[in-house]
């Protein structure tokens, strides 16, 4: 495993990473902000991903501040235009939610490329800011590339998490004007009857939903050896020599079982019935 330092001063985070999304079989982004500078800067690399049959997905946060509407729509576009981009967004606004990651997950073969810290896909986070980012290099079979896909997972998976069409953008759009411009009262209306329709649209839109084909890691390799229905912790402890040839450096096993039950739990994977006692639906 390699890590690596990334502040825009000595090395810029837009050229750490950017050869390697133009190989990734598989790039997934979560950031807070995204803007369309940003996305320019990346656009090379991201259609030479999608030319190799890779595949891009953006968790995006709206802000009506940081994240700009002519990169959402850009982002749009790409999904339209081809099946193998993905736009997720977060829908709540806040100021309940603050939604601030900053994750790159990128897969080249059997080689994970990871960025976490405090860059967004922007211009700013890409080459201009003073940020600080560590990106680690390590095989996708070692346990960090596990947990980092568990809270991508998580971020994903958030129950504010909705497929963006045309209304809902162009909702977010307008608001986003509006707070751009001065308030004045009547401004200050129009955007609470905006946010009021901005919700109600939400709540109507496809809310992504897990399958197993979003596991990886100590989540794959737990929930492939789930039985249907009903079962118990300890029927899945018959797994640790299994999960320990994986995973030959951990040497809690069975407390790393029952913190992956937990997350399936949390993506609605199975359910907790009682104490120790699980069920895995059908569907």
């Amino acid at each position: 495993m390699e890590i690596v330092l990334v502040d825009n001063m000595t090395q810029k985070l837009l050229g750490a990473i950017s050869p390697t999304v133009g190989e990734c079989k598989e790039c997934k982004i979560a950031v807070a902000f995204v803007s369309y500078k940003g996305l320019s800067l990346l656009e090379a690399a991201f259609r030479q991903c999608l030319e190799k049959n890779g595949y891009l997905e953006f968790l995006i946060g709206l802000d009506l501040s940081g994240t700009e509407p002519r990169a959402l729509w850009t982002l749009y576009d790409m999904a339209k235009a081809n099946t193998r981009v993905r736009l997720l967004c977060l829908s709540e606004l806040g100021p309940a939610t603050i939604y601030h990651p900053k994750l790159y997950v990128m897969h080249v073969d059997e080689l994970a490329t990871v960025v976490v810290g405090s860059s967004n896909l922007t211009e700013g986070g890409l080459v201009e800011n003073i940020e600080v980012n560590v990106l680690i290099r390590a095989g996708t079979h070692e346990e960090i590339v596990s947990d980092i896909h568990a809270v991508y997972n998580k971020l994903k998976f958030h129950p504010h998490r909705v497929e963006p069409d045309q209304e809902f953008l162009a909702l977010y759009e307008k608001m986003h004007s509006l707070k751009r411009e001065r308030e004045t009262i009547s401004q200050g209306g129009e955007l609470r009857k905006l946010h009021s329709q901005f919700k109600d649209k939400a709540a109507s839109l496809h809310h992504p939903v897990p399958a197993p084909r979003d596991l990886f890691g100590w989540q794959k390799l737990v929930f492939e050896r789930l039985p249907e229905g009903h079962f118990r912790t300890s029927d899945i402890y018959q797994f640790e020599k299994e999960f320990s040839a994986y995973y030959p450096e951990n040497r809690n096993v069975r407390p790393k079982i029952r913190q992956v039950l937990q997350q399936l739990r949390d993506l609605g994977m199975i359910k907790h019935i009682a104490r120790e006692t699980w069920l895995r639906s059908r569907a």
